[in-house]
């Protein structure tokens, strides 16, 4: 198993980098990833951060003998545009944590999928970042057509419980590309990821595992 979504003391977690590594390594995971917010985030990854980050973790990955992605989580802007630091790094995460009204959440979200090179859509449909109501069937498997065009991921995140398990009843027949994470901000949840690998067990038997 895996963990492709923990913030750390860098965005706004509260784990220090060594302590998640080694969290990871008692769960017996093979990989995690550490994707602070970025720039957009008041507690955002900034390219100085993000070279600081670079060091502990590439110190702690070899201390504990475990994989460790170097990611960011960036939020789509209104204008569905994402906003990046100056660093390469190996996973992009994109969301929205706006409280935005159904038809903008989708609109944000289609831009940012045709307009970005990117790697997973993290928490579509968390019903706490997103109105709800007004989910629109349709334009779910518009998202998820546009997710295997570009040969983005869809995350299945253990936090929100999203997405919901209409969505994923759409892709139970395609081979999509997922990702599962915890998004844990604090060390108690690095590798609660149980729940993700049971619905991608249960739903995704014919998609592709990022890891």
């Amino acid at each position: 198993m895996y963990d492709l979504h923990v913030h750390s003391i860098y965005s706004d977690g509260s784990g220090e980098i060594d302590a998640i590594v080694r969290k990871a390594r008692e769960a017996n995971l093979e990989a995690i990833a550490i994707v602070d917010h970025s720039l957009e985030h008041p507690l955002g990854l900034t390219e100085k951060k993000a070279r600081k980050r670079h060091i502990e973790i590439e110190e702690a990955s070899a201390k504990y003998n475990i994989r460790v992605v170097e990611g960011i989580e960036c939020g789509i802007k209104a204008n569905g545009e994402i906003i990046l630091p100056d660093f390469e790094f190996e996973l992009i995460l994109v969301s929205i944590h706006d409280p935005v009204p159904m038809d903008e959440y989708y609109r944000r979200i289609e831009m940012c999928l045709r307009n970005h090179d990117v790697d997973v859509l993290a928490h579509f449909h968390s019903t706490i970042f997103d109105a709800y109501d007004g989910r629109d069937i349709v334009r779910d498997k518009e998202i998820i057509d546009l997710l295997m065009e570009n040969d983005v991921g869809l995350e299945i995140n253990t936090a929100h419980h999203a997405p919901p398990s209409s969505v994923l009843e759409d892709c139970i027949s395609r081979k999509i590309k997922y990702s599962i994470g915890s998004d844990s901000h604090s060390l108690s949840r690095v590798a609660d990821v149980e729940w993700g690998f049971k619905m991608a067990k249960r739903f995704l038997k014919k998609g592709r595992s990022l890891l």
